[in-house]
């Protein structure tokens, strides 16, 4: 499994996210938004840290490569999710984490901006670890 700078969310506030609750209602407006008010910021769709631990066991895959930018809002989320993989019931043998210094979400998106060489290395990471036979 490869989550390249995964949205996630969720009802508590995370480091990266800072301290100003007004974070917090936007991201449950536009969460509600996507959702049609279905699902609130701790369903599992948002918030996959909100699972039954022993749901994790259940997760279909050896290996797990998630990576974040460090200046994005959902780093620590996403950081979190690999320390969730590397200590619950996941039978897995793997998770992998790779951060990209000074760029925020998915800046490999951008094509006007400067990113071309980092995106170039994560790209790199990527194809590594889908090659990795373990």
């Amino acid at each position: 499994m490869v989550l390249l700078h995964p949205f996630f969310r969720g009802k508590e506030l995370v480091p990266s996210e800072g301290t100003d609750p007004r974070f917090l209602q936007r991201a449950e407006r536009n969460w509600g938004f996507v959702t049609g008010g279905r699902y609130g910021l701790d369903h599992p769709f948002i918030n996959p840290l909100a699972l039954p631990r022993e749901e994790w066991a259940k997760l279909g895959c050896r290996r797990a490569l998630v990576t974040v930018a460090d200046l994005d809002t959902m780093r620590d989320r996403g950081r979190r999710y690999v320390e969730a993989l590397r200590g619950c019931e996941w039978a897995g043998e793997e998770a992998i984490l790779y951060e990209t210094e000074g760029e925020g979400h998915v800046y490999f998106i951008d094509k006007s901006g400067g990113a071309g060489e980092k995106a170039k290395k994560e790209m790199a990471a990527v194809v590594s670890f889908i090659k990795q036979q373990s």
